[in-house]
């Protein structure tokens, strides 16, 4: 379960922590709520934007009035701060809001058009799965499957978290040079998150349990 949402009530930051700047800070979302919230966000905005009565541009864009009045149908009737709370505080920056619009920057098994910067400093990156999959990607690489992209994560602790939500969880440490040196372009999903089309098995290096 995520922690609660809240807003300090000195220097006006969004915060995990119910306390802040030495003052009781005002609750925003609390983490049982927040978590519906993230994953109805992530069905529509990456998936299945019928599931909150909502349309998507060319770019991914929702109006954030027409995700309200969606998550109001689910029994979640936020106001628009609070959504932009949980957008600020999702460590992996999963969305994004910009001009009263929202969408997710990465995960989409619909067709959106996003512009990424291209990852040209990373060395190693990580991919978190299940020990099921292992045979398969011996023997075909690391493919996106439903997504667009198979996602890496820039450390080793956000691909543990991504792999235990798994039975029997894995990390699949990643050469990222080998990557772009056999012509897979690395995309900056986000602060956390790297993006590529494919990961051929040459490109793997190791495969280990978190700890």
């Amino acid at each position: 379960m995520p922690a609660g949402l809240y807003k300090c009530a000195v220097c006006g930051a969004y915060t995990e922590e119910a306390v802040h700047c030495g003052e009781a800070s005002l609750l925003l979302l609390d983490g049982a709520t927040r978590l519906r919230i993230s994953k109805l966000l992530s069905l529509a905005l990456r998936h299945n934007p019928s599931v909150l009565g909502i349309t998507l541009d060319s770019h991914g864009w929702a109006e954030i009035g027409a995700v309200l009045r969606g998550l109001e149908k689910f029994g979640l009737p936020v106001s628009e701060e609070p959504l932009r709370a949980l957008v600020v505080a999702d460590d992996k920056g999963r969305f994004e809001i910009a001009g009263g619009k929202i969408r997710a920057r990465y995960g989409h098994s619909i067709d959106v058009d996003i512009e990424y910067e291209i990852d040209e400093t990373s060395t190693t990156l990580y991919h978190g799965t299940t020990a099921d999959n292992l045979p398969s990607i011996k023997a075909l690489g690391i493919l996106s499957m439903k997504r667009k992209f198979v996602h890496l994560a820039a450390d080793v602790d956000t691909a543990c978290v991504n792999a235990a939500r798994r039975p029997s969880p894995i990390v699949i440490e990643v050469d990222a040079e080998c990557l772009r040196s056999s012509g897979v372009v690395i995309y900056i999903g986000s602060r956390k998150i790297r993006l590529a089309k494919y990961v051929p098995q040459s490109c793997i290096k190791r495969v280990f349990q978190c700890l």
